[in-house]
């Protein structure tokens, strides 16, 4: 793909990220549509694995790539169906998550964002530094963070993220050991 060509399907796909989180942050139908298929775990275990793209693409400094692994994360919450029985620890977690979501901007919450937006940074330019050691490190640092963010925030039911932030960087750990492994 020519220079050209990724930032122009950079800049779509950046567009589709606004528009998706104006549809979610100013629709009630659409907030509650995508949180309860978000109750499904399937998305739970997706989301931790679109990291492996994301940071293929800052590797390889695709800005279209990288920007359509956000869509990719960002959406991943409703890509399933509703689940037929939800897990109590699920429910009582995404019960908070949505109290964050709707309570407005608050300084804790302006303090999750702003990690959040430190941790997608420090991440993306780590691999666009080609530096996997770094990257490796931010992924560490955040699987940690959103597993004590998450048990800290709901205590007995936060737990209940633990084992996809685990899976997930695993995956990552072990496919950025894979990748090193093949490019020598």
């Amino acid at each position: 793909m020519t220079k050209r060509a990724d930032r122009v399907l950079a800049v779509i796909a950046l567009l589709a990220i606004f528009m998706l989180l104006a549809a979610f942050f100013s629709s009630d139908r659409f907030f509650e549509w995508a949180f309860e298929r978000h109750q499904n775990t399937a998305s739970w275990a997706v989301r931790p694995l679109l990291l492996l793209p994301l940071c293929y693409s800052a590797w390889h400094r695709s800005m279209a790539g990288v920007m359509l692994s956000v869509l990719a994360i960002l959406s991943s919450m409703f890509w399933f169906p509703t689940p037929d029985e939800v897990r109590p620890d699920v429910e009582k977690f995404l019960a908070m998550e949505r109290a964050v979501l709707r309570n407005g901007w608050t300084s804790s919450s302006m303090a999750g964002l702003a990690a959040i937006l430190l941790y997608a940074t420090a991440l993306i330019a780590a691999f666009w530094r080609r530096s996997w050691r770094l990257g490796l490190a931010v992924a560490l640092l955040g699987a940690a963070g959103k597993i004590g963010w998450s048990v800290a925030a709901s205590p007995g039911a936060g737990s209940a993220v633990v084992p996809f932030a685990l899976v997930g960087v695993t995956a990552l750990v072990a496919g950025l050991l894979l990748w090193r492994r093949l490019l020598n």
